[in-house]
């Protein structure tokens, strides 16, 4: 798993020093000095409309992307949003409301761009927006080391996001994800080892090992040899699924409370879990299989992030880049008592 670095940005002093740390990460990738320049003028940009444009700043967030060599950046904020998001990306103009200026400007310097904003409702809110904000914007880029393969990266990585963070104030995270392709069959698992800190993490990594393994054995087998491994730790609940694109198929399995949910998918997939504890308690597996096909979205999430989400608040999110919803679902629905991964499919 990757460790993704994220910096605050409220103040202009920020923007500099964010500025310096993400040079650094991407002079220590590879990054050439022109690269490395465009770099510099996209977190500037960023930084500056941060603290421009919204009331309390936003995150920067910073990362290798997933299984590719290049950097990533994840901005988020809860500001008020950008009410003409096409003509801010298309013109490179402030809209007034949220960050906007530079954004053409961004996408031109970088090999993967994507940025998504709702804005602010008015009036009488429901009880479920008034407990949650859902509001504000977020923005993916990514540059690619190797720009020979940059397009066939960018096409790569448009079917995959993954993030996962420790507990706040933590430094293990118990939370884990696997993704282990096998030619057209791919095996993704969210792992939540029991409780939080060493301990858990511990467990998940075990989970890891385990599932290593995968040289496309039935879901039953992976969860028993799961099962097995994990008897010497603390205990973990995991989700796992397995796409097979050549075949347009869909299996899930899952003991815990490891969510799954699965949208535009040709047919209604209920992903419906076990109880249970790998390697403590473990009943019958039950694997369900269903259709998949390209459009289909598969989103996996441990407990640390609140179940209360519905897509319904993020009107055509579902066309944009995978990792711009998981970091969006993290923004808006990771609790701050525990670790939180979330795992995106398309």
């Amino acid at each position: 798993m990757r460790e993704i670095n994220s910096i605050e940005i409220k103040e202009a002093a920020q923007v500099g020093a964010a500025r310096r740390v993400i040079h650094g990460f991407a002079s220590r990738i590879g990054f050439d000095e022109n690269q490395l320049a465009e770099i510099d003028i996209v977190v500037q940009e960023i930084g500056t409309n941060a603290v421009a444009y919204t009331t309390g700043g936003g995150w920067l967030h910073f990362a290798a992307p997933v299984n590719f060599a290049g950097i990533e950046l994840f901005y988020g904020d809860t500001g008020p949003g950008i009410y003409n998001l096409d003509r801010a990306v298309r013109d490179g103009v402030s809209t007034g409301g949220s960050l906007g200026a530079g954004l053409g400007a961004m996408r031109r310097l970088m090999d993967d761009f994507d940025v998504y904003s709702t804005v602010k409702a008015t009036g009488r809110l429901s009880l479920s927006a008034q407990r949650r904000t859902t509001h504000g914007t977020a923005l993916l880029a990514r540059k690619w080391l190797d720009t020979k393969e940059a397009a066939q990266q960018s096409v790569a990585a448009q079917r995959l996001g993954a993030w996962s963070r420790p507990c706040p104030n933590e430094t293990d995270n118990g939370d884990a994800y696997f993704i282990g392709p096998r030619g057209e069959r791919t095996l993704y698992a969210v792992v939540d080892g029991l409780g939080h800190g060493s301990g858990a993490k511990a467990a998940s990594d075990v989970a890891l090992g385990a599932l290593g393994e995968w040289r496309g054995e039935p879901l039953e087998q992976v969860f028993r040899v799961a099962h097995d491994a994990l008897r010497a730790t603390r205990g973990a609940v995991m989700s796992a699924v397995v796409i097979d694109r050549a075949e347009q198929s869909f299996q899930f399995a899952g003991v815990g409370n490891v969510a799954v949910r699965v949208f535009n998918a040709p047919e209604r997939i209920a992903a419906i879990s076990t109880n249970g504890t790998l390697g403590a308690r473990l009943g019958q597996i039950r694997v369900w299989t269903h259709a998949w096909a390209e459009g289909a979205t598969c989103v996996m999430a441990s407990d640390g992030l609140s179940a209360a989400w519905e897509m319904d608040a993020y009107p055509g999110l579902l066309t944009h880049n995978p990792q711009l919803l998981a970091g969006i679902l993290m923004r808006d629905y990771s609790r701050p008592s525990d670790d939180a991964t979330v795992l995106v499919i398309k």
